[in-house]
């Protein structure tokens, strides 16, 4: 890094920089009002891929333009937005860099000032929100992206995927090195490169609640996010693989009440689930190992209303799957269609568990995660040593 660069990064910190996704005409004003409300005395840089509709009608705001490969409002940063944002923050000196959502149009004033204050006035590194959640949403990262970060990464970040984040310059120099791991890699997994580089991370809690995926193909969406934290997990495989201490967690499956009708919803699932037993069983055979398929075979038994997938059970799947995609052991887009219907009989068992007392949600996830790191081993063993453990 040039050296004026290096100068200006350590005299110039009190800026806060503000990428902005594509809004439209209204939702640019408005956003920026809420910016300044936010921040009233610091001097705002406010990055932008519109900067001519941007109202500029304070002092302390610099409008600056900005070039990101997003096509639309996205419901996720993805690896586009932080490198476009890390660049723009070396480029200006910027201190502390918040990257907004498409939600930013109705952007939460204390969610705002909260990430920009854990960056520049507690000195860390990654700060994202914990979003208000009720006990059915955001299970894709209850039963993957959180329990996988916790158990790999030591970092128990509950959306490692965040739609919003704030991070510092430090931060932003090793995000402007970073490359996607594979070339149609979309998303970038920003708590794992805090946690390999020894960066600090938190998660603040509020009450708002993040933008929603594109109404499109859950198959397809499901595939490329997975993907993409398997693919990082793959890449990381040196980090994870070192001797780690678990924590201690005193942690019991709660106890689901008793379950009469189940849902028309419930029951696709789990119809889904038998389908697959019945016709993917070549491929599981590929993943997983005998004792892993005689469970599921046994859950295939069951009534629905009985329907369960132990949190242990679901760890080795998992990991099953992330060893199957780092030994390419058939294509990866097939792999990964394999393994949504059994995402899906997750959700069902989960669904089952809260479906009279969405209180268990928070215990269920707890449980999960937990699961994820005391099968860790499970994990390491057959990665190091596949061969031992072919199915």
């Amino acid at each position: 890094m040039p050296t004026d660069l290096n100068d200006r990064l350590e005299t110039d910190t009190a800026n806060i920089l503000v990428c902005l996704p594509d809004l439209t005409d209204d939702a640019y004003g408005t956003a920026v009002d809420a910016i300044k409300t936010a921040f009233p005395s610091e001097h705002i840089l406010i990055a932008t891929g519109a900067p001519d509709i941007v109202p500029q009608k304070a002092p302390t705001l610099t409008v600056l333009p900005y070039k990101t490969q997003r096509a639309e409002p996205g419901w996720v940063l993805t690896a586009a937005d932080y490198s476009a944002a890390a660049n723009t923050a070396l480029e200006h000196g910027a201190g502390t860099i918040l990257l907004l959502s498409s939600s930013a149009a109705s952007a939460n004033i204390p969610l705002l000032r909260g990430l920009a204050a854990s960056v520049h006035d507690k000195k860390i590194d990654l700060a994202v929100p914990r979003f208000a959640l009720g006990p059915n949403n955001g299970l894709v990262s209850a039963a993957l992206f959180h329990p996988l970060t916790r158990a790999l990464f030591g970092t128990n970040i509950h959306l490692p995927l965040p739609v919003e984040a704030a991070f510092s310059t430090r931060m932003a120099q090793r995000l402007a090195m970073l490359k996607p791991h594979q070339p149609a890699q979309k998303f970038l997994w920003p708590v794992a490169e805090a946690a390999i580089a020894g960066f600090s991370v938190c998660e603040l809690e509020t009450d708002a609640t993040p933008p929603t995926p594109p109404d499109s193909d859950f198959n397809a969406l499901f595939n490329s996010v997975a993907g993409s934290l398997f693919a990082d997990i793959d890449a990381k495989a040196a980090f994870w693989q070192r001797s780690r201490a678990i924590v201690s967690r005193t942690s019991t499956t709660p106890e689901a009440e008793n379950v009469g009708e189940v849902s028309a919803e419930i029951e696709s699932m789990i119809e889904n689930f038998h389908l697959a037993q019945a016709n993917l069983q070549e491929i599981w055979s590929l993943v997983l190992p005998p004792q892993t398929r005689l469970e599921l075979k046994r859950l295939s038994q069951l009534p629905s209303n009985a329907f369960a997938i132990t949190p242990s059970l679901w760890a080795r799947i998992v990991y099953d799957f992330v060893l199957a995609f780092h030994l390419r052991t058939l294509n990866r887009g097939h792999l990964l269609g394999a393994m949504t219907p059994l995402y899906l009989a997750w959700v069902a068992s989960h669904l089952l568990m809260t479906e009279n007392n969405a209180k268990l949600a928070p215990q269920s996830h707890e449980q999960t995660a937990t699961a994820f790191e005391m099968e860790k081993p499970y994990l390491v063993s057959r990665w190091r040593w596949p061969d031992r453990f072919n199915p």
